[in-house]
């Protein structure tokens, strides 16, 4: 089973996706971007689901970490943002870019279309 990491502040849409994403997925979830890098050390994740909007810009430097591939083959970002930053996420790097309030199944199908083709 392919392995999803959810970084998402917002408890209750970090519940939703987790929920929603658990019934075909392995879901671990973070709601801080300091957690992120060790558990991808730690954990085989096949892709982010990552809200890079935050009070001190920590999302989009995950982002560009992510995207630099300076941890070895970096897993797809799908960025689900309360702002639209379309170009801004896919010019550093995201798979995806959805603009919330982001449906549960929207999401399933967006990670499926990724990781599936």
């Amino acid at each position: 089973m392919r392995t999803v990491l959810i970084v998402e502040p917002d408890d209750a849409t970090r519940d939703l996706y987790q929920r929603e994403l658990s019934r075909s997925y392995q879901v671990i979830c973070t709601s801080n971007v300091q957690d992120t890098v060790h558990l991808l050390h730690t954990n085989p994740i096949d892709i982010v689901v990552l809200e890079p909007v935050s009070t001190d810009s920590a999302g989009w430097r995950m982002l560009e970490y992510l995207g630099s591939g300076q941890q070895g083959a970096p897993a797809p970002v799908v960025l689900c943002s309360a702002l639209d930053e379309r170009r801004r996420g896919l010019n550093l790097g995201a798979a995806a870019y959805l603009v919330k309030p982001v449906l549960p199944t929207t999401l399933l199908e967006t990670l499926d279309h990724i990781l599936h083709g």
